[in-house]
């Protein structure tokens, strides 16, 4: 958040106020040549403390990604974050969980609640000072500590509600028992209507990364959405009281629904139309509501220079490894075959291992497939690096995640297909699979590479990406007024704002696409419509992992075999090729089979509904409860 933190802060004061503490858990004596007295005498000092409590909320423009731990993504290198470990975890072994990546971290977000609380328990006696808005910087501390409590929640379920600053002589007082989740859900929601209250209706551009009201309200909609969701009414597997709602659904739902349609119709923010061209062009104008820097779909990014510490690396962790990348979360074949066609059907066949099909199975896919995931053969955006243009001399790059056969080939190409047939032939192994010439160690598993997050034309391998990572966008308001409407049962209102959301890019309505996928306009099909719509939505963006969580589906989607592609392109009767080889339909056949991942053999424990607290927590703080499963 350059604006914020490096200008605010370092440029202005050439220093950063942290505080230390014996605890993870609450917040102590501040350590700083500022004292606590000294940053609230001064508006200018209490505006660089509001700058700074944005960074302790966590991104996800990182490395390993909550995708990873889903359905939708592979983990390509196994270190720090393995989905088949899940069934481990306990409060002595919290693996990725005690990762900073985790944007529901227990030390982390309540190291930032306390800062937060400093300011909001402070910022009332901070003298005025012209240039500087107290108001503003409170309702800015009500969101960003409701903002962390809500990760707090959808991570743990209930949670201990810490308002007060403690000191040293309160060690007794700061063990609070957890709070139930719907005390949880009544504070966050004042969090919000306090910040809300406070925050303007829009920011400057060089403010762009500020919170302002109605990302509040969006936030409204998204917790109230998730509390009434079926795992907190569960009383089977969710035995904790303090994770069970027992308030009325059906309200909370109403409520979600009218949090999400005041955003719609009240806020600054619109739907970007991406319906105009052709499916790559409506593809891009997708993919760029992610990539850039400001747009009006946008509620609430994390912006990003290029500069040391402050950079998007994604175009290199996630990128292809024949760009020197490293491929570090790359789409499932179960996300592919998620996407439909243009006239709303979905994909048939293609799921389990040994399927296969020849000819692209990738043509006619609706627009957001394109946006979101590279195939074989796809253009990349950007020339190859050195070492690679005498391998794939296409101006902008085809992506070689396949095996070719080719007229002077020199390597004895041998594959073995999953009925242990083989096939063998003289050909080249493409650059971005994990035998070929450059980087092969950082090739995808599954035969795909994620293109949504990633500014393609960035050389990655040299230089960060200036794309932000989304909190917060306004499709995601619609997919809860749809969402919560087919849970109150008023269709109508579900199919209208799902077509909105489809319309922008160019899909069929959801009537139609109802019927070309064999369902019925019922409260059912149309359920399971909805959660699909937003799988590929927001693919990678850090959604699914709490979606299958809070509808009850993870033990199906969690236990899936892993599966990717295997694309190998054999000569046409009468056809030659020499080196190089370029994606060309023309001139070769290709051969799609799906793959069984042996890395991982995914199985869900329904303890994984809800994280582990670390032992270290529930020994400091005795009057905690443990999630369930994971002592």
């Amino acid at each position: 958040m350059k604006n914020i933190k490096h200008i605010a802060i370092a440029a202005a004061f050439g220093w950063t106020l942290t505080l230390s503490s014996c605890s993870e858990f609450m917040d102590l004596e501040p350590s700083t040549e500022y004292t606590e007295e000294m940053v609230f005498e001064d508006a200018q000092l209490t505006q660089a403390f509001v700058n700074e409590l944005y960074n302790n909320i966590q991104n996800g423009a990182k490395e390993h990604t909550l995708d990873g731990l889903t359905d939708d993504a592979y983990f390509t290198h196994n270190y720090g974050q393995k989905a088949i470990n899940e069934t481990a975890v306990s409060e002595s072994g919290l693996e990725w969980y005690d990762n900073d990546n985790n944007p529901f971290k227990w030390a982390n977000r309540y190291k930032g609640i306390r800062y937060a609380n400093v300011i909001i328990n402070n910022i009332d006696n901070v003298p005025p000072k012209a240039g500087f808005d107290l108001d503003r910087m409170k309702g800015e501390a009500y969101y960003l500590r409701a903002h962390m409590y809500h990760e707090l929640v959808r991570g743990y379920g209930g949670v201990p509600i810490v308002t007060k600053n403690f000191t040293l002589n309160d060690m007794e007082a700061m063990k609070q028992p957890r709070s139930s989740i719907g005390d949880c859900l009544d504070f966050i929601l004042s969090d919000l209507e306090k910040a809300e209250q406070f925050l303007p209706v829009t920011v400057s551009d060089s403010e762009l990364g500020r919170v302002t009201k109605f990302v509040a309200t969006g936030l409204k909609a998204r917790i109230l959405l998730h509390i009434a969701s079926p795992l907190y009414a569960d009383r089977t597997i969710n035995t904790l009281p303090e994770n069970q709602f027992t308030g009325d659904r059906q309200a909370i739902y109403r409520a979600a629904k009218e949090a999400a349609v005041k955003v719609i119709n009240e806020s600054p923010f619109k739907l970007i139309d991406c319906s105009t061209g052709s499916n790559t062009q409506r593809a891009e104008l997708f993919k760029a509501i992610i990539t850039d820097r400001k747009n009006s779909e946008q509620m609430f990014v994390r912006n990003f220079g290029t500069e040391a510490g402050d950079k998007n690396d994604m175009g290199k962790w996630h990128g292809p490894n024949g760009y020197h990348n490293w491929a570090g979360t790359t789409p499932t074949q179960d996300l592919v075959m998620a996407f439909e066609f243009e006239d709303g059907s979905l994909p048939q066949g293609m799921t389990r291992p040994g399927d296969n099909q020849v000819g692209n199975p990738y043509i006619g896919r609706e627009p957001r497939f394109y946006g979101t995931v590279a195939t074989d053969g796809n253009e990349w955006g950007r020339p190859r690096p050195a070492d690679g243009q005498s391998l794939d001399p296409t101006p902008t790059g085809r992506l070689q995640a396949g095996y070719y056969e080719v007229t002077d080939g020199d390597a004895d190409i041998s594959l073995e297909l999953p009925d242990k047939s083989k096939v063998s032939f003289k050909g080249v192994n493409g650059i971005d699979t994990r035998k070929g010439p450059i980087e092969d160690w950082n090739g995808s598993w599954t035969g795909y590479y994620e293109r949504k997050l990633i500014d393609c034309a960035v050389d990655a391998q040299y230089y960060s990406q200036a794309v932000p990572w989304t909190y917060m966008r306004l499709a995601e308001m619609y997919a809860i007024a749809a969402e919560a409407s087919v849970e109150l049962g008023e269709l109508e209102d579900a199919a209208k704002y799902l077509d909105m959301l489809r319309a922008r890019v160019g899909n069929v309505d959801t009537r139609k696409a109802l019927a070309a996928q064999g369902r019925q306009f019922n409260q059912t099909d149309l359920r399971e419509f909805v959660r699909h719509e937003r799988r590929v939505e927001f693919a990678y963006e850090s959604v699914r992992y709490f979606d299958v969580r809070r509808w009850m589906i993870a033990d199906v989607t969690n236990s899936k075999p892993l599966t990717g592609i295997l694309v190998f392109g054999r000569l046409k009767a009468g056809q030659t090729q020499n080196r190089p080889y370029v994606h060309n339909e023309d001139k070769y056949t290709y051969y799609y089979y799906v793959t069984s991942l042996g890395n991982e053999s995914r199985k869900w424990d329904n303890k994984m509904y809800f994280a582990p607290i670390s032992r270290d927590e529930m020994r400091r703080n005795t009057k905690l409860v443990q999630n369930p499963g994971m002592q």
